[in-house]
């Protein structure tokens, strides 16, 4: 049953292009926190603290910064996330998706 549930959300946020929605909401947040230029500024340190023996490959860089980026995601953007999230599950509850579960 989780699995027809998931594909039943899956489908309500392509038809209301609710993914894509939450998608430009969470990039914009980002780049207006100023997030995106810190992660920049993370890769460019990691690349000039591996020195000139070994440069990262971005296999390498990404699973180095991966951890810290997402530590600073700034708590407005995850609770403005969240709040959207809500806010589809609820009209996903309103038009009755969530039936027979």
């Amino acid at each position: 049953m989780p699995q027809e549930f998931d594909s039943k959300v899956s489908m309500h946020l392509d038809i209301n292009h609710g993914l894509d929605r939450v998608t430009e909401l969470v990039q914009t947040r980002l780049i207006e926190s100023g997030w995106r230029d810190q992660v920049k500024l993370a890769c460019r340190k990691a690349i000039l603290e591996s020195g000139d023996k070994h440069v990262p490959t971005a296999d390498e860089l990404i699973a180095q910064i991966t951890p810290k980026a997402r530590s600073m995601v700034p708590d407005a953007v995850k609770r403005e996330l969240l709040h959207e999230l809500e806010i589809i599950l609820i009209n996903l509850d309103k038009t009755g998706y969530n039936k027979g579960f």
